[in-house]
This record gives C-alpha cells, sequence and structure tokens, in this order.
C-alpha cells in the first residue's frame, strides 16, 4: 500500500468523518498529506439500498495549490483532484442502471466508478479540527450531461461535508 512506504510525521495524518454523497451516505477514514498541497484519503462508506446496508472503498487525490493562514489557522480555499469509489457488494452498487435512464445497459457494468471533486477546507490549528466541504461528479455523471436529455444536477453532482482530527 503506497501509504506504508512513505516516512510520516504525526502531523501529517488525518482521521476523518463525513456525510459525503457519492462516497457514501457516510464515510470514515484517513488522509496523508506529504506536502502543504498533496493529499490522499481512503475511506470506507456505507449506504442504504432496499433495506439494508452496503460498503464501498474511496481512494481521493487532492491538490490544494493555495495554503492560506488565517491567524493561526489554515484555509485551503480551493482543492480539486479526483477519486475512486470501489462497491464491495457488485451486485447492487454501479452494476445496474436506475430507472431514469433510457435502457438498462445505459453505462457500462462496474463496480469501479471515477470522478473529478472540487472542495475547500479550514483547520482551527489550536483544536487541530477541520471542516471540508466537497463537490463530487462521477464519470458517468460527465457522460450523462451530454448523452441524457434529464438536466437535474442531482443525477450528476453529488456534495458532502467532512469532518477531520488532525493528528
Amino acid at each position: 500500500m503506497l501509504l506504508l512506504g512513505l516516512s510520516a510525521q504525526a502531523g501529517d495524518w488525518r482521521a476523518l468523518v463525513e456525510r459525503a454523497g457519492f462516497m457514501g451516505t457516510v464515510a470514515a477514514g484517513v488522509s496523508y498529506e506529504w506536502e502543504p498541497e498533496h493529499a490522499v484519503d481512503f475511506s470506507v462508506g456505507a449506504y442504504p439500498l432496499d433495506d439494508q446496508t452496503y460498503y464501498q472503498t474511496n481512494f481521493v487525490y487532492r491538490y490544494s495549490r493555495w495554503n492560506s493562514p488565517v491567524g493561526e489557522d489554515m484555509w485551503r480555499p480551493l482543492q480539486f483532484g479526483f477519486f475512486t469509489a470501489y462497491s464491495l457488494d457488485q451486485d447492487h452498487y454501479f452494476m445496474k442502471s436506475p430507472d431514469k435512464y433510457p435502457y438498462p445497459e445505459y453505462y457500462d457494468w462496474t463496480a469501479l466508478r471515477y470522478g473529478l471533486e472540487f472542495g475547500t477546507t479550514y483547520t482551527f490549528m489550536p483544536s487541530r479540527i477541520g471542516l471540508a466541504y466537497r463537490i463530487r461528479i462521477f464519470d458517468n455523471g460527465v457522460i450523462a450531461l451530454f448523452n441524457n436529455s434529464n438536466r437535474d444536477l442531482q443525477y450528476y453532482v453529488s456534495s458532502g461535508f467532512s469532518l477531520q482530527y488532525l493528528f
């Protein structure tokens, strides 16, 4: 695993809990930052479907060009990155197209999805607590923007809030 090969100091790690949209209704995991501009997250997300809970793993690479000190705190006003989400139950998630699409095989059947992310993070340094907001779009969301007459953003874009603790 990539994270195990990196020499890390305690201040480079964050524990995170998210209301995560495409990353699961709720996700929990860790984040590692090897430079102020570069970070990766790994989390496990949970989502309900047909009165049952299913799980997925998520991986995010995030680039933060601007790191702006605000007093003792740190604000990263614009972050971008890419993410992958892998379903641990391949019979339900990412495998079947919802009814709103023109035909059952509208998207390719896969347990792995990827996408783009934009967001911001504010870290309260004395307490080591961070708050983040993310907007994400899946690969199939980009495809649907061009191939689907339904332009309702909820089918293509998701957002999430993250609570983080800096080690």
